[in-house]
Parts: structure tokens; C-alpha cells; sequence
């Protein structure tokens, strides 16, 4: 019945929900006009001869035979407002290539914010065009490329409508160049970079431009403040091209020397490894990685665990985030998930474990997507070497609505036999209330391990209306005791979990200091498989008040109960007995605009804990002088205080980068927190001389406190990193 429920909802024409940028979220006007039918743009494209040198001056002839695409409005401040600076596009296509050149009209150049310099990381916070585009024309999956005027590129994939991953690293060419007029912009997408279906002349393009001085955003089509998939443009003469071979192959050498400080051990073992891509048929590809080194994956930030939860951590690896969007399973952000690359190639303590072999296989075939991935596991301490298996697949239901399922084999942990089943039903429409989505998603999952039988399924289901003026979300979950997704993730089991929340925007309008006003709530109850109370939590946002240029002030005010059955250790020796607890907390927290020289950010929460209580500091001061330095210091304590004993948690953490221009960077991490004692830096000096091609120094060093408070050396790793891909 409930899938049935679920299929009724989409059954309309309409696409599906909107993909929102998180970095730059859409932002609606209040009031909003009556929502009007939206019409869908389309443009030819132009094939010329020869090719386009990249260089960002849009001063090659070529250029004149381009497709020109000048009718864009804004979306925000304004809804379909025009441009207060005039705004151009370009695009053109030869045997090898989609080109996308601009021509960014500025009637003040010397405002043209364009701090960042350090290639790939975000540009959100100066000026910037962006592409996002759907080669499959399917509204679902994509790419999005951004470039600054410093020439910086950042990209990333889209799907399933509202997600996104922008650690995706394709080989593309962007350059830039600022003159008296405002500035250019030159792009270059190799169709080798890019899957789509040769035989499909229509492709669909959406392309936007922000004036980050006047945080005004500009797109070619946009409705009612969305720039997602469904509202791209269409983009036709794009059949019969040509991806060539389809290979790319990358070899690595890494030279890494290791030094055991207490040990007193010495190692040099130079590490070559290899990964290749085989674009199997123009939209099914195949990656193979031997030896897989991940000796340039930037750490992960310092945390101090004040729940009694595992922690999330994001995953930072190339070869698992390259189409990592195939395997995303019912929405699930966190606990229940049935794969989270993370289990594999890293122990408990987040230490690499080498891996001799992976291959995945992902991509379309007809209505159906599908991935496979397997990797061999080296043997770690007390656990022989395993086999790991994942498969997932899914077909389309209209435009963004999709039915599937997933498989999991093997224990990277353990040599217990493990695997598991899901299915999942994802519904988007966007004809039922017109102009604005909902969103349903239904999914179940059965886990196997040995010694481990019954009760060990899990399923759930949702709810939601995630618009921009009003984004309202009902979860239900229920995850038996005895579910161990052995390659998933999962911190709380034996529960059933019921969430709603809700919020509301209301825009200002005119000139004056605030744009927009936010304010909602969230209640949350977790209770035992027999519906007994564990966690209640009610939290109320009165306000989250956003000044014109971007500066932020939010206030939560949170109501907990929790029921412990057990003892709950805190760090610093600290426990909780078991018992019922109720619990109020205010939580004060907020940002300066990122574009600032000086940036500040703060996040004070104060009020009982358990059965005493806590404050929470964490203070942040981002400082950019120029575009050739960043620095960023960071400041948290967690100050604990209960009947038989007090503690205070400390993590400090600074960021030092360094850009010698778009090419060369020297990136520092320092974090120290006194629950672990130890320092730890990672720097890494890179050197990007074109896409495909890196060279890195890196350098990892580990202090740790002895019984008399000093810190002495306890590891060190210096390695020299290469790789080069060849494309065929």
C-alpha cells in the first residue's frame, strides 16, 4: 500500500524536486507573485572548425560563429528581475570539445571580488560563472562547473534532484581574465570527461553568473528562485559526438619515508600504483585502481565526541567519491545507511589500510542505472585480507522518481560472514502544488551476519515539502537490534524514530539592512522497538535573521529528555548513570560574510546537561589579506560540569594556505585537542601544472603528550606523490 501511495504521487508530468545549491541556496521573495507556467529555453549550438585556446580573452575568430545566449534575469535578490550588469554567453562546439566563453559586464572592475586562488576549493564567496549541465537531458543527474576570476576550478556531480557531491574531480579546462570592462571567462569540456548518449541531439544547460559584491545571482533560465535540473534549458545539435577510446590511464609513484619515533624504526618503501578508466559504451564506464595510494587525501577535522553515537565523517577519497552518487540508497544521510565508502581502507581510528585492488562499474543502460564495486582489502591485525562487494541499481520512473535496490557483501572489519539487501522508492512531482516540489521516499533493508539472527532488518519512510519559502520534512525510521550493515553505517539500533520539522523564510524587501528573516522548528522522538522512550528532542528557532551582504544570526532554544539504560562515558573520565534526564539549552550561533577580509564565526550553546551542565564555545576568525594567503583559526571548548567531577575539552585547529598563483599551493593543517593529547599537522605543497597532472610533498607529523605534559614526536611520514593521466 505504501509504495502504491508513493506511485500515485508521481504519476504527474511534472519533474521532481529541486536540487539547491548548498553552497548558494536559492532564496525566495516575499510575497511571491502567482506562479505562472514555465517555459523551457532552448539554443542551437554552433559547430566550428578547429579548435579554442583557453585562455580566458575571448579573442579567437571562432567566437564569432558561437551561439550567443544574453536574455538571463536574476534570482536572487530579485525573482526573474534582469541583470543590473549586462551579462553574456557563448557556447560553440567542435569534434573534441563543448566550449562555454563570457562575457561578464562590470560598470565598477575594481569590485569584482576574487579572493580565492588555491585551484579546486570553493569560489563561492567571490564572483563566478557556473555550469550546471545534464547530458542525458533526464532532470536527474549531472555535472556543475564553476570558475573564478582568478581562473580557479571547482566541480562537482548532481543527483537524484536534491544532492550533489563537489569532490568530483573531472579534467576540464577554465581561464579567466579581468580587464577595463569586467571580466571573461573561457571553458573547455571535453567530451572524454563526460558521459551522454551520442544518439541524443538534445542536452539540457542552465548557466549563471554571481556578483558577489552586490550578492545579486544571475541564471539563462530560473523559476521562481530554483536553478536545478529540471529548470535547465535545453541545448540541441549536441548528437553524433564523439568520446574517442574512452581510456584514461594514471599511474602514481609515491616515495614515502616513515619514522617510528619511540621504536626508533626508519622505513622507505616507494608505493607505485596505478588507476585507469574505460568508458565501456558512451554511457557505462569501468575504473580499475591497484595498489590504491591515498597519501594526498586532506585529514580529517579534530572532533570531540559529546554524544554516545559514533561519529560521522565525510568521505575525502577520489576513487571512492568518482560516481559515488550511483550508490546513494533512499535519502539516508547517517545512521541505516546500507554503504558508506568509509568502512573501507580505514580502520576504527581512521588509519589507512592499504588495498591491493578495486574496480567499479557504474552508468545508464536504457531507463536503468547501475554500480558495482568491489575491492580486495589487505589483511590488517587480528583480520585476514577480504573481499567487499557492493551492487546497486535503480530504473527511472518519470522524469525524477526512481525504484531500486542494493547488495552488500563482506566485513572489512571483522571475518564473520555479513551481507545485505535494500530496496527503495524515491518520488518527486512538482505538479501537485504548482511550482513547488514534494518529495517521498520509502526504503527497507535486511542485514545477515553470522551469529546475528533476527531482528535485523531495518525500513522507513518520508515525507517532504523542500521549498524555498516554506520546507517542511516528516521522517520515520525503524532499525532493528540486531541490523549490522557491515559496509554501511550505523550508530543507534533497536529504535524507531519519528521526525518533523518545519521552517519559514519571509524575505524584506527594498534597500535596508536585513534580507531575510527564517524562523521553525524540529521535534524528534526516539523510542525501543516496544515504543518506550529514549530521546525526545524539541527545537525551536525563533529567528534566523541574514543582512543584505551575507552576515548571519540564529538563536535554538532545545528541550531534551533522555532515558539512559546504561552508564554513558564523557570524555575526561566523566560518566552518566543511568536514569531519566530533561534538559533545556540555549544555542546562539552565527557568520560574518565570507567574502570579508576579516571573517567571523561563533556558535555559543549554554544550559544543563544530563545532571549538570555544559557550555559550549566555538569561535572561528577566517583572515584573507589577499588572494595569495588564508589563514583560519579555530577555537572550541566543551565545558563539563557534573556533581562529582568538572572537565573542559579543548580543540584548537589552524589552517595556513599559502597560493602562490592558480598552479602552486602549499596547504597546512595543525589540530591539537587535550582528550586525545596529541598535535597533529598535515601540509602538503601541490603543484597542478594542467588537469590530470599533480605533484605533491606531503608531510604528516604526530605529536603526543607524555605523563609529564611535554609533547614528543611519535610519527612522521614525509612523501613525494605523482601522477600523471594519459587519455586516449
Amino acid at each position: 500500500m505504501l509504495v502504491a501511495a508513493l506511485l500515485f504521487i508521481g504519476t504527474g508530468t511534472g519533474t521532481g524536486a529541486a536540487w539547491a545549491q548548498a553552497e548558494i541556496p536559492p532564496e525566495p521573495q516575499e510575497p511571491s507573485p502567482p506562479a505562472a507556467a514555465f517555459r523551457v529555453k532552448s539554443a542551437q549550438v554552433a559547430r566550428i572548425a578547429g579548435g579554442i585556446e583557453i585562455d580566458g580573452r575571448l579573442d579567437e575568430a571562432a567566437w564569432s560563429q558561437a551561439t550567443l545566449i544574453d536574455d538571463f534575469e536574476q534570482f536572487q535578490p530579485g525573482n526573474g528581475d534582469p541583470p543590473t550588469e549586462k551579462t553574456e554567453f557563448l557556447l560553440a562546439i567542435d569534434d573534441d570539445n563543448l566550449y562555454i566563453g563570457a562575457r561578464l559586464h562590470d560598470s565598477d572592475p575594481a569590485g569584482i571580488k576574487r579572493a580565492q586562488l588555491v585551484q579546486g576549493q570553493s569560489v563561492v564567496n567571490d564572483d563566478y560563472v557556473e555550469i550546471l549541465l545534464d547530458t542525458y537531458n533526464n532532470r536527474r543527474t549531472g555535472y556543475i562547473f564553476y570558475v573564478n576570476p582568478n581562473s580557479v576550478q571547482r566541480d562537482g556531480l548532481l543527483f537524484g534532484g536534491l544532492s550533489f557531491n563537489m569532490d568530483w574531480d573531472g579534467i576540464w579546462e577554465g581561464r579567466a581574465h579581468v580587464d577595463e570592462r569586467g571580466w571573461t571567462a573561457e571553458i573547455a569540456l571535453p567530451f572524454k570527461t563526460l558521459s551522454f548518449d551520442p544518439k541524443n541531439d538534445t542536452w539540457r544547460i542552465n548557466l549563471v553568473r554571481a556578483i558577489r559584491r552586490k550578492r545579486e545571482d544571475v541564471a539563462w533560465s530560473q523559476n521562481e528562485r530554483r536553478i536545478t535540473l529540471d529548470v535547465n534549458g535545453e541545448l540541441r545539435g549536441m548528437a553524433g559526438l564523439d568520446q574517442g577510446v574512452g581510456l584514461d590511464v594514471q599511474p602514481i609513484l609515491a616515495l614515502p619515508y616513515r619514522e617510528r619515533f619511540l621504536a626508533g624504526e626508519t622505513s622507505f618503501v616507494p608505493k607505485p600504483s596505478l588507476d585507469a578508466f574505460y568508458r565501456i559504451t558512451p554511457s557505462l564506464a569501468a575504473a580499475l585502481t591497484v595498489n590504491t595510494d591515498f597519501s594526498a587525501v586532506e585529514v580529517d577535522d579534530r572532533l570531540v565526541n559529546l554524544t554516545r553515537f559514533s561519529l560521522f565523517f565525510p568521505e575525502r577519497r577520489d576513487f571512492f567519491l568518482e560516481d559515488s552518487e550511483v550508490f546513494e540508497f533512499g535519502g539516508l544521510a547517517q545512521n541505516g545507511r546500507p554503504f558508506f565508502s568509509r568502512t573501507i581502507g580505514l580502520s576504527a581510528a581512521g588509519q589507512p589500510i592499504d588495498l591491493d585492488a578495486g574496480a567499479r562499474l557504474t552508468g545508464t543502460i536504457g531507463r536503468y542505472t547501475v554500480g558495482a564495486l568491489a575491492v580486495r582489502q589487505e589483511a590488517t591485525a587480528g583480520v585476514a585480507a577480504r573481499d567487499l562487494l557492493v551492487t546497486r541499481g535503480y530504473a527511472t520512473i518519470g522524469d525524477q522518481s526512481t525504484i531500486g535496490g542494493i547488495f552488500t557483501w563482506g566485513d572489512p572489519t571483522s571475518e564473520r560472514r555479513n551481507y545485505l539487501g535494500g530496496l527503495d522508492v524515491v518520488i518527486r512531482n512538482q505538479t501537485l502544488v504548482p511550482n513547488r516540489a514534494i518529495e517521498a521516499k520509502a526504503w527497507a533493508q535486511r542485514s545477515s551476519t553470522e551469529g546475528f539472527e533476527g531482528e535485523d532488518g531495518a525500513w522507513g519512510l518520508s515525507l517532504a515539502y523542500p521549498n524555498d519559502r516554506v520546507d517542511a520534512l516528516f521522517t520515520y525510521s525503524n532499525i532493528q537490534e540486531r541490523f549490522r550493515p557491515a559496509l554501511g553505517f550505523v550508530n543507534r539500533t533497536g529504535i524507531q524514530e519519528f521526525v518533523t520539522k518545519g521552517k519559514y523564510r519571509h524575505r524584506f524587501g527594498g534597500e535596508g539592512l536585513l534580507r531575510a528573516w527564517l524562523g521553525g522548528g524540529e521535534w524528534r522522538e526516539v523510542g525501543d522497538q516496544d515504543n518506550r522512550l529514549e530521546t525526545r528532542t524539541l527545537t525551536l528557532t525563533p529567528f534566523t535573521l541574514e543582512t543584505q551582504p551575507g552576515d548571519s544570526l540564529s538563536l535554538d532554544v532545545v528541550r531534551t529528555i533522555d532515558v539512559l539504560q546504561r552508564p554513558f562515558p564523557l570524555p575526561g573520565g566523566l560518566v552518566v548513570r543511568p536514569g531519566q534526564y530533561e534538559f533545556d539549552r540555549l544555542r546562539l550561533y552565527g557568520s560574518t560574510a565570507g567574502f570579508r577580509k576579516l571573517a567571523l564565526n561563533w556558535d555559543l550553546e549554554r544550559g544543563e546537561f544530563y545532571d549538570g551542565r555544559r557550555t559550549d564555545t566555538r569561535l572561528g576568525v577566517a583572515w584573507r589579506p589577499n588572494s595569495h594567503l588564508f589563514m583560519n583559526a579555530q577555537y572550541q571548548t566543551n565545558e563539563l560540569q557534573t556533581p562529582l567531577q568538572d572537565f573542559t575539552a579543548r580543540v584548537y585547529a589552524l589552517t595556513a594556505n599559502v597560493a602562490f598563483n592558480v598552479r602552486w599551493a602549499w596547504l597546512n593543517v595543525v589540530q591539537y585537542d587535550n582528550v586525545s593529547s596529541r598535535i597533529g599537522l598535515n601540509s602538503r605543497l601541490r603543484w597542478l601544472p594542467r588537469q590530470g597532472q599533480t605533484a605533491y610533498l606531503v608531510v604528516n607529523y604526530d605529536w603526543r603528550e607524555d605523563a609529564f605534559g611535554d609533547f614528543r614526536p611519535f610519527f612522521a611520514e614525509t612523501t613525494l606523490r605523482f601522477n600523471y593521466t594519459f587519455r586516449f
